[in-house]
């Protein structure tokens, strides 16, 4: 099972991003399998949040058109949106704690501890290192545009 990173989503979304072949090549990839994608909850607030930043992007998207991408993919057959319970919540906790992670490192560890328990095994990032201390994913790196 697949769960992506917020950058993958900008990334495949903007064309002006420096990694969106990368993405796109990994995206269409995806597309001839039969895998599911999971998306946690957050990553669409993060999403509309990026990708209509100005100082980000020279022609950055509406709020509007940004709400009706994350509607996009909410609406796929083989995308789903995953929430955190109490479990996923108390295993995030855990790992702030455990690896002495800031307050740079919450959202990311809490998106972590989400896909985890919902047994998600590789993790579609341009970020990696982010995620190498949790020891939990596969960590495909599209933005060398392999």
């Amino acid at each position: 099972m697949i769960g992506i990173d917020t950058c993958f989503l900008v990334d495949l979304t903007m064309n002006g991003s420096p990694r969106h072949e990368g993405a796109l090549k990994l995206f269409n990839n995806w597309k001839s399998t039969n895998k599911q994608m999971y998306i946690f909850y957050n990553v669409f607030l993060e999403f509309q949040h990026i990708v209509t930043d100005p100082k980000r992007f020279t022609n950055p998207m509406t709020m509007e058109q940004a709400i009706e991408q994350s509607w996009f993919w909410c609406d796929q057959e083989r995308v789903r949106i995953i929430y955190p319970d109490d479990q996923s919540f108390g295993r995030a906790q855990l790992w702030l704690n455990q690896y002495g992670l800031g307050r740079k490192r919450l959202i990311d560890t809490h998106m972590a501890s989400c896909y985890a328990n919902h047994g998600i095994d590789v993790f579609w990032t341009a970020n990696p290192k982010d995620f190498e201390i949790f020891n939990v994913f596969d960590l495909i790196d599209y933005s060398s545009n392999k």
